[in-house]
């Protein structure tokens, strides 16, 4: 019998290999890796709520009210009330987090660089695609134990 490859091994086995290259790279910038992926939520989704906020940046709501205290007080973000629900506040980039995010890049391009250097333009392209259609199929079916 042939033994199926184990997918969800190797994405957990590169998951691992990134993670520490990952943090350096926002240790670098100053910041968390959770403070990292919610600015960069947020540049490309502006006007998030907090409770949104977190689930696109993988982590819980209480998770999410810590990491944006210090992003709050360095003026990276900024809260605004929503215009149509007056208990709702959205989350924006400033310009003071943009120009964070923007100072990070050199680092972070190097970082994905890396994990392609071995793929050709057009593997690049497919890899992409590949784990954007995977990620959909996920969610497509939800969330289950």
């Amino acid at each position: 019998m042939e033994q199926r490859f184990n997918f969800t091994y190797a994405v957990k086995r590169l998951e691992l290999a990134l993670r520490p290259r990952f943090n350096a790279a926002c240790a670098s910038a100053g910041m968390t890796p959770a403070q990292y992926t919610a600015m960069t939520v947020l540049r490309s989704l502006p006007g998030l709520t907090s409770s949104e906020l977190a689930r696109r940046s993988f982590v819980r709501a209480q998770t999410m009210a810590m990491t944006l205290d210090p992003l709050l007080e360095a003026g990276y973000i900024r809260r605004e009330q929503d215009p149509n629900h007056a208990r709702r506040m959205l989350l924006h980039l400033t310009d003071a987090g943009a120009d964070v995010l923007r100072r990070a890049e050199p680092e972070f391009n190097a970082f994905e660089d890396l994990i392609v250097s071995e793929l050709t333009p057009e593997e690049q392209e497919t890899f992409a695609r590949l784990l954007r259609r995977v990620r959909k199929t996920i969610d497509a079916h939800g969330h289950r134990p």
